[in-house]
């Protein structure tokens, strides 16, 4: 993880703006589903709400005061939409699988399932989600703005992340990993690391090859429980005589699941190990990684300054309402403050717009 600490307080003074701005996406997506309630508006929604939370669980142990309210608000919503997300599912598995009777069952208790759902979204209060998340935004830029606290409050992320990833660990010990329970809870907690990690990325450094890592993982379980959740429907309704569906079709989804089983289980250990490593990276690995973000992906070519430099400069640019001419020609008057942010050398104002606009941050500070 990254342990530079001019990164650390940049990301702090950004952090309660990034939750902000949580706040206003899952705004959007509640507002796109009282339209229309479709499964891409039921998928944005769920996936914003749990971000949010997570992001507030976060600020909360900057502030030591947890978000109750909101947080309970934001899990009931998202527990009454996962209700029809998963009926999209079993249904969109039922097809696949030619089971006869149960994509009808399925659409008609969809149905009851959207109305809940469009009642969820019509009711949430929002207004009272946002006068508890003023308070709590309020303390949360008086905190991350605190330079005396920087120590503190970056161990507290950092325990944070160790928790998160030790939940992981945690929910196999005793257990065995074939076992679906098991397999569940698993999922659950790689899905609260990930969205630590997502949150703090710009704290950790997180990389696309972890990203994408978590996210093959937590894919993967997931199958693995829509198809387990599958076999109990059938199952339960097979036994109240409403439902009738060959053997041959169970055995078929009972061996693609434990297919599914078998590859998580070839390398989950290796995994979880790569996660831990890139959690666990001492900072005397930050300049090998550097090395990596230099290289040119089109041409091959290794840059000259690398990405972590790059975003220090273009924080300060942004703290200082600089232009990239600007922020160059400061840095060149003020040596000082180079050797403050650990920057050797400095790139021209040219290659700067360059590489904000290869990193998606292609705007003039200040105009």
């Amino acid at each position: 993880m990254i342990f530079d600490w001019t990164v650390q307080e940049s990301f702090l003074k950004a952090f309660p703006q990034k939750v902000g701005t949580m706040l206003d996406t899952l705004k959007g997506h509640i507002d796109k589903g009282r339209d229309s309630l479709d499964e891409d508006a039921v998928h944005d929604t769920r996936v914003w709400s749990r971000r949010l939370s997570g992001a507030l669980s976060i600020g909360a142990i900057l502030i030591d005061r947890k978000p109750s309210r909101s947080l309970e608000m934001l899990s009931a919503f998202r527990t009454s939409l996962g209700r029809l997300r998963d009926n999209h599912v079993q249904r969109s598995l039922a097809i696949e699988y030619g089971i006869e009777g149960l994509p009808e069952y399925l659409e008609a208790k969809g149905e009851r399932l959207a109305a809940q759902a469009s009642k969820s979204l019509a009711d949430f209060d929002m207004e009272r989600l946002e006068r508890d998340f003023l308070h709590f935004h309020r303390e949360l830029i008086v905190v991350c703005n605190d330079g005396n606290l920087l120590k503190q409050n970056t161990e507290r992320i950092s325990n944070r992340i160790e928790k998160r990833y030790s939940s992981v660990g945690k929910s196999f010990t005793g257990s065995d990993p074939a076992d679906f329970a098991t397999l569940h809870s698993s999922r659950i907690a790689i899905k609260k690391l990930r969205y630590t990690l997502e949150t703090l990325d710009g704290y950790t450094g997180l990389d696309g090859d972890t990203l994408a890592l978590l996210k093959k993982i937590q894919d993967r379980l997931g199958k693995v429980q829509d198809l387990t959740v599958l076999l109990k429907t059938i199952g339960k309704l097979v036994n109240k005589r409403r439902l009738s569906v060959p053997g041959e079709t169970v055995q078929r989804i009972s061996i693609d699941r434990h297919m599914l089983v078998s590859e998580f289980l070839d390398g989950w250990r290796d995994e979880l190990a790569a996660i831990g490593r890139f959690i666990e990276e001492p900072a005397t690995k930050q300049c090998e990684r550097e090395d990596k973000d230099r290289r040119n992906l089109r041409s091959g070519a290794v840059e000259k300054f690398s990405d972590g430099i790059i975003e220090k400069i273009l924080s300060l640019a942004d703290e200082k309402r600089l232009s990239y001419r600007g922020v160059v020609a400061y840095l060149r008057e003020n040596p000082a403050m180079l050797d403050k942010l650990d920057i050797e050398s400095l790139p021209s104002y040219q290659t700067l717009a360059r590489r904000a606009g290869k990193l998606g941050k292609r705007k003039k500070p200040g105009g």
